[in-house]
C-alpha cells in the first residue's frame, strides 16, 4: 500500500454517545453526507464488515463509497478524502481505486435506499431525505421515468452525467431523455442491471463516461444547441425519420435501449405494416428473437422484413392460432432446418449455406407458416436412424454427472446413445444434438423432479472471458411440452451448480475438449437427420434453394472458402480504418491457435493492424487450411459504410492461385 493510501487508513475510536453529534457540521466545501452501517442493507453476515459513505461536495457531483466498518462515523478524515476525490474525479488514482479500505462505487444508487429495520422515522431516514433535498430535482425525474422494470439508471456515475452539465445544454438532454428515453438513454448514460454496493465490478469514471464518445457528437450537438434532433437520431441510427418521429420510442423500453439490428428491421417494415406502439412491439420480440434467422448485412433485414409485409401484429397472431405456444414451437424450426441441410443436395455456389440463410430463405420464399407446417410434419415423422456416422467422438467429458439435490435429481447425457435414447424417450428432437455437444461444449441434462415431473435441459457454453460459464438454453418436457414453474426454478438451480467454483477445472476441460475435436473434425453438417423429410418439404426445399442461388450476395465463387462480415470489426480498429479501405484491398490472416475463445480463431489484418476475426463456424476451414501450409488470399468484397459496425466490411478468403 502507497504512503498516500496510508494517510486515509486510521484507527477506529469510539462513537459519541449522541448518534447526532457527528452530524452537526460539514466539512468546508461538502454539502452533504450520510453514513450507513451495513446492516441498514443487508443482513448476511458477511456484510456486516463494511459501512457506507454518501457525499454531495460543493458543485453538485456525489460520491459514493464502500468502506471497513471501523470508518463509520468517522468525518475527521472527510477533508483529505474530498480533496483526493476533487483532484480525480475524471479518472480517480489508482490508490484510491484499488485500496482495501475504500471503494468508488458509481453505478450505486444515486440517493441510498436501506432495506432493512429502518422505519420512516429512523435518524437514517432523515439524513437520506435531507441528503435528497439537496440534489437536482429534475434531474431525479427524469432518471426515475427511465427505470421501467428491468434496467436501472439511477446511479451516482448517472446522476453526475447529468446534474453537472451547465445550462441550458443540462435542460435540452433532460428533455431529450423525456422525449426519445430509448435512442436517448444509450448515448448519455450508463444502463446496469442492477445496482452494485461493493464495487467489485470495474468502476471508473474514465471507463463509465459515454458522452464524451465521438461517435455521439453530432446528437449531443443538435442536443445541446437545440436544434435537428430528430434528424440527428435519424443520422446517428441509420434509420427514417418518421422511426424516430413514431411512439415506439416515446416510452422507456424494458432493456433501456433498442438494439440497432431491430431498429434496422423496423425501418425496413413499411410504415403501415410495422407496429405503432412499443407495447405492440415488445409482446412479440420473444418470437422474433426465436426465429432460425440471422441478418448478416442490410439486404437481409430487406429480406426479414418482407415476412412482416402484411402487418407484424397480424403475422404474429396468425401464426400463434395455428401453433401455441408460439415461441418454443419456433425454436424448433432449426431442429427441421438442420435435418433439411442434412438431406438437400446443394447446388454449386450454395456449399456454404447453413441454417440461419435457409431459414430466411424459407421465410422469404414461402413464409412463416409454411415453415412452421413443415417443421410439424417433420417432428411427427418416426426416427428410422439411431447413430449417424459422422466420426464424432461417442463421449464427452462430464461436468456435473449425476446429482441429486432437495428438490428433484439431474443427469448429465455425457455419450451419444444415452442422448438418443433421451431423444426417444422423451419424444423430441435433442437425440440429433451430439455434435453441439463433443463440437460446442453444449451438455445436455435429463431432470426430474421429486414429485416426478420431467425435463430435458440444455446448457450452452457462453464463452466468458474470466472463465468457462454454462446457461441454461432450452428446457423441455415430454413432446416439447413447456415445463412448469417448478421446473424451471430447478434447471436454474442446476445451473447454479454447474457454475460452481469446485466444477471450474471440469468446465475448462470440456471447453478444452470441444476445442480439440473441432480442430480435428472436418467440418460438414454438424447434426444429422434421425428423421427424414416428407415429400412436401422436399418440393419446397427445392424451391428455396432454387430461391437462394439466386440471391447474387449469397453465392460463393468457385474455390471461395468463406465470403461475409468480419467479426468483431466494431470492437478492433475497423470503424477507424474503415474510410481507407475500398473493395480489392487485400487482408493479411493470422492464425491464433491459443486463442482463449476458440482454438480455430483467425485474426484479419490490415496494414498490420486488427480489424477483426473470421467468424465462426466459418473459421474452421479456413483454419485447417493455413495450418496445412496452403496460401490463402484475403480481399475486401464490399465497404458498407452506412451498414451497422458489425456488417460494414465484407470481405472473401480463397486459395491464392484461384
Amino acid at each position: 500500500m502507497s504512503e498516500t493510501t496510508k494517510a486515509l487508513v486510521i484507527q477506529p475510536v469510539p462513537m459519541s454517545a449522541n448518534p447526532r453529534e457527528y452530524r452537526e457540521t460539514l466539512p468546508a466545501g461538502l454539502r452533504a453526507r450520510i453514513w450507513i452501517k451495513a446492516r441498514h442493507f443487508f443482513s448476511r453476515e458477511n456484510a456486516q464488515d463494511y459501512c457506507w459513505l454518501w457525499l454531495l461536495d460543493g458543485d453538485g457531483r456525489v460520491h459514493a463509497l464502500r468502506l471497513d466498518a471501523s470508518f463509520h462515523g468517522r468525518d475527521e478524515f472527510l477533508p483529505e478524502l474530498i480533496s483526493r476525490l476533487d483532484a480525480s474525479r475524471i479518472a480517480p488514482s489508482r490508490e484510491l481505486r484499488e485500496m482495501d479500505s475504500i471503494h468508488l462505487l458509481l453505478r450505486a444508487p444515486v440517493v441510498p435506499l436501506t432495506r432493512w429495520a429502518v422505519s420512516w422515522g429512523h435518524p437514517v431516514q432523515e439524513d437520506i431525505r435531507a441528503f435528497a433535498a439537496e440534489l437536482d430535482a429534475e434531474v431525479l425525474a427524469v432518471l426515475g421515468r427511465l427505470e421501467v422494470p428491468g434496467p436501472f439508471f439511477g446511479s451516482v456515475g448517472n446522476y453526475n452525467r447529468l446534474a453537472l452539465v451547465p445550462q441550458p445544454a443540462r435542460h435540452h438532454r433532460l428533455q431529450a431523455l423525456e422525449e426519445f428515453p430509448p435512442l436517448i438513454a444509450p448515448i448519455l448514460l450508463e444502463r446496469v442491471e442492477r445496482p452494485d454496493m461493493f464495487g467489485n465490478r470495474e468502476d471508473s469514471y474514465a471507463a463509465s463516461t459515454r458522452s464524451d464518445r465521438e461517435d455521439h457528437a453530432s446528437v449531443l450537438e443538435a442536443m445541446d444547441r437545440g436544434r435537428d434532433l430528430i434528424g440527428a437520431l435519424a443520422g446517428h441510427y441509420r434509420i427514417g425519420r418518421a422511426l424516430v418521429r413514431s411512439p415506439l420510442f416515446r416510452v422507456p423500453t424494458a432493456t433501456g435501449f433498442v438494439p440497432r439490428n431491430r431498429l434496422r428491421l423496423l425501418d425496413a417494415i413499411p410504415a403501415h405494416a410495422r407496429p405503432q406502439e412499443y407495447k405492440e412491439l415488445q409482446a412479440w420480440l420473444p418470437c422474433l428473437d426465436a426465429l432460425p434467422v440471422r441478418a448478416r448485412s442490410a439486404r437481409d433485414v430487406e429480406r426479414l422484413a418482407r415476412v412482416f409485409a402484411q402487418g407484424w401484429a397480424r403475422t404474429w397472431r396468425e401464426s400463434t392460432a395455428r401453433f401455441r405456444p408460439l415461441e418454443p414451437v419456433l425454436r424448433d424450426t432449426r431442429d427441421f432446418l438442420h435435418a433439411a441441410l442434412d438431406e438437400a443436395e446443394l447446388p454449386p455456389g450454395l456449399d456454404r449455406l447453413d441454417v440461419e440463410a435457409l431459414g430466411l430463405g424459407w421465410l422469404c420464399r414461402r413464409g412463416l407458416l409454411s415453415l412452421l407446417e413443415a417443421s410439424r410434419r417433420w417432428h411427427d415423422q418416426p426416427i428410422i436412424e439411431r447413430l449417424p456416422g459422422d466420426g464424432l467422438p461417442a463421449t464427452v467429458t462430464p461436468i456435473l454427472g449425476e446429482v441429486t439435490l432437495p428438490e428433484g435429481s439431474a443427469m448429465e447425457l455425457a455419450t451419444r446413445h444415452n442422448l438418443i435414447d433421451e431423444g426417444e424417450t422423451m419424444h423430441h428432437c435433442v437425440g440429433g444434438y451430439w455434435a453441439r455437444c463433443a463440437l460446442h461444449a453444449t451438455r445436455i441434462l435429463h431432470l426430474q423432479l421429486a414429485e416426478g415431473e420431467k425435463a430435458t435441459a440444455q446448457y450452452n457454453w457462453s464463452r466468458r472471458i474470466d472463465q468457462p460459464w454454462f446457461k441454461l438454453a432450452v428446457l423441455r418436457g415430454p413432446c416439447n411440452r413447456e415445463p412448469s414453474a417448478a421446473m424451471r426454478r430447478f434447471a436454474r438451480r442446476v445451473e447454479e451448480a454447474m457454475n460452481g467454483p469446485e466444477l471450474e477445472e471440469a468446465r475448462a476441460r470440456a471447453v478444452q475438449e470441444a476445442g480439440q475435436t473441432s480442430a480435428c473434425h472436418w467440418p460438414g453438417n454438424e447434426t444429422h437427420a434421425l428423421r427424414p423429410l416428407d415429400a412436401r418439404s422436399r418440393r419446397e426445399l427445392r424451391l428455396i434453394l432454387a430461391w437462394c442461388l439466386g440471391q447474387e450476395d449469397w453465392r460463393s465463387r468457385p474455390g471461395e472458402l468463406f465470403r461475409g462480415p468480419v467479426a468483431g470489426f466494431g470492437h478492433a480498429h475497423g470503424p477507424r480504418l474503415l474510410h481507407r479501405l475500398a473493395a480489392g484491398d487485400y487482408l493479411r490472416l493470422a492464425r491464433e491457435p491459443t486463442n482463449p475463445h476458440d482454438a480455430l480463431a483467425v485474426r484479419v489484418d490490415w496494414n498490420d493492424r486488427k480489424i477483426g476475426y473470421v467468424p465462426r463456424p466459418d473459421n474452421a476451414q479456413v483454419a485447417r487450411q493455413l495450418d496445412a501450409g496452403v496460401p490463402l488470399a484475403a480481399i475486401v468484397s464490399a465497404v458498407r459504410p452506412d451498414d451497422d459496425p458489425w456488417t460494414q466490411l465484407e470481405f472473401s478468403v480463397a486459395p491464392a492461385d484461384a
